[in-house]
């Protein structure tokens, strides 16, 4: 914790150096659906610089963990046709990701979500659950917060996907009839 408030000599300035340390930040991309979680890619944090945000998450990522997606996707017949739903986060409306779903061969299609509606993203709850998993014990010496997260993010029983799954559709049934939320 910082101090607020400090004290100095007349006409000269209360500053104290003094150390922080940089959490580190993982970033987490999944995608599920009512059989099971479909693909989970984690970018992994890089050594920490003193630089203005390097290393984000880009289209270019967003891209490729589309493009592994559809290709899990496309090999279960009863994914065909599916809609991917993503929020409005910039690198989900990117005309290329629209053109690379919907030029599949297997009909997938685009749902754009409204801005702050994470009651109609099924995974907005799923990450609520994975972080819960992830954060409920302290990490031992002998795994690393990758395999706590994989593991969580695999320990999601079925059941528990397919009722996030109802309760979205629930709520967006609800917006659509103008229901407060």
């Amino acid at each position: 914790m910082r101090r607020s408030r400090a004290w100095s000599r007349k006409d000269t300035e209360a500053i104290i150096p003094t150390s922080s340390t940089r959490a580190v930040s993982y970033t987490v991309i999944g995608a599920i659906s009512v059989i099971g979680v479909v693909n989970i890619t984690m970018k992994v944090p890089l050594p920490l610089k003193k630089i203005k945000i390097q290393g984000g998450t880009t289209t270019g990522h967003y891209l490729n963990f589309i493009r592994e997606t559809l290709d899990i996707m496309d090999r279960y017949p009863e994914m065909r046709g599916s809609y991917l739903i993503m929020d409005n986060a910039p690198i989900h409306s990117s005309s290329e990701v629209n053109h690379m779903v919907e030029n599949r061969i297997k009909d997938y299609k685009c749902v754009y979500l409204p801005p702050y509606s994470p009651e109609l993203n099924p995974i907005e709850q799923f990450w609520a659950i994975v972080k819960h998993k992830v954060k409920r014990n302290q990490l031992m010496e002998s795994e690393t917060l990758t395999q706590r997260i994989t593991e969580a993010c695999n320990d999601v029983p079925l059941s528990r996907l397919v009722n996030l799954t109802q309760h979205s559709k629930n709520h967006f049934q609800n917006c659509l009839n103008k229901v407060p939320i």
